[in-house]
């Protein structure tokens, strides 16, 4: 194929990565576009499921990941200064029972590294202004640095370009769902704790309050071990004089306020044009499943891809994102608690039920990615 017909993926975040890399591997060069002049530094993503740890083995990029990651063995629920539930990750999967705590920025730099070593490249600074479908395609219309455009043909585009997606605005598709009234924030910042740094942890406060914690694995955190960075994130502004267990030891080396939402597409598929990640569902990082469910999208396209079945993309994809959103919608209710029926589940039931053996399964199942099996058809190619 020349450079003018190759297939399109727009947005090299870890999915954009994730997709170009199990294509070329499978001898599909594609054109890789990413509005980004560098790699993102902060880091959304801070923890790596058995599902994505799976599907990137062949690649090699899993054994670099748990060289450099720490595995996160469970989640301790806090309420009123002692544990009021745990969730352990024992038995979950019978190669990788853990999470893995890696940021995403090391992520995508694995991700970037095995694609140039699959022939594969990143084009920097170029960004999508239009797409259509034509009659063997896509049309898409890229601007470059100075303003420079050019009008890319391809069989197909794959937008990877985040939860604003250029693609899906430019070709009407809804964006379902709904947004919490509150604002969320978080802080990355050095503390001194006593906290298990194995575990994630979620603290109940007052008045609705809620505190979510965890360390922060990334390369430009080495040497810091006497120092070591935790991601704060809750629902209110004063994240860091609401810490308990834990005292601040410096500045946040990243702040941040985002607005919670949790939406799907309407179609993952539209014409040649398909979606996956944060331009296809979002959702609340509390199910540490945005990356993770947006990395299987891509591994499930390149599959269908290789087959010849690029039809069935929606009809096998949609069902899965959208109840992955709506569970992880559930739990986020019940952490915000915004409502008093939601405070009472969170303060009395959910510690109750995480006891329930098959409740308790389902939260692992839905925080490790484990919650629904793999399309048949191509699952036998996971190892």
């Amino acid at each position: 194929m020349s450079s003018t017909d190759r297939p399109i993926i727009a947005g090299a975040g870890p999915v954009g990565l994730g997709a170009a890399l199990f294509l070329a591997r499978q001898g599909c060069t594609t054109r890789l576009v990413e509005i980004r002049d560098e790699p993102a530094r902060q880091s959304r993503a801070l923890a790596v499921n058995p599902r994505t740890l799976t599907l990137l083995q062949p690649s090699g990029v899993t054994d670099q990941m748990l060289e450099l990651g720490s595995p996160i063995r469970g989640v301790q629920f806090h309420r009123s200064g002692r544990v009021a539930a745990a969730l352990s990750f024992a038995g979950v999967h019978p190669k990788y029972p853990f999470m893995l705590g890696l940021s995403q920025a090391t992520t995508e730099r694995l991700l970037a590294r095995a694609l140039e070593a699959a022939g594969g490249m990143v084009e920097r600074g170029v960004r999508i202004v239009a797409c259509r479908n034509a009659v063997d395609g896509v049309e898409v219309v890229l601007e470059a640095g100075g303003g420079l455009r050019e009008i890319a043909k391809g069989p197909w585009l794959l937008a990877a370009d985040g939860a604003h997606s250029t693609a899906r605005q430019q070709l009407g598709i809804d964006f379902v769902g709904s947004s919490f009234k509150q604002e969320w924030h978080l802080a990355d910042a050095p503390l001194r704790t006593t906290l298990a740094d194995d575990h994630a942890h979620v603290f109940f406060l007052d008045e609705g309050a809620f505190l979510f914690m965890i360390r922060v694995v990334d390369e430009a955190q080495k040497g810091r071990a006497n120092n070591p960075v935790w991601r704060i994130m809750g629902n209110r502004s004063d994240l860091l004089s609401r810490l308990v267990q834990a005292e601040q030891t410096g500045p946040p080396v990243w702040t941040s306020s985002f607005r919670i939402s949790h939406r799907i597409n309407a179609t993952l598929s539209a014409g040649a044009v398909y979606f996956a990640g944060d331009a296809a569902h979002v959702h609340s990082p509390l199910g540490a499943r945005g990356m993770n469910l947006g990395l299987e999208d891509a591994w499930v396209f390149s599959e269908l891809v290789r087959n010849g079945r690029l039809p069935e993309y929606d009809r096998l994809r949609r069902p899965v994102d959208r109840s992955v959103v709506r569970r992880v919608k559930i739990l986020s209710r019940i952490a915000s608690a915004e409502s008093w029926f939601d405070r009472f589940i969170r303060t009395y039931v959910l510690p109750k039920a995480i006891n329930i053996p098959s409740i308790r399964a389902l939260m692992a199942a839905t925080v490790t990615g484990l919650d629904h099996a793999l399309p048949r058809s191509v699952a036998d190619r996971t190892g």
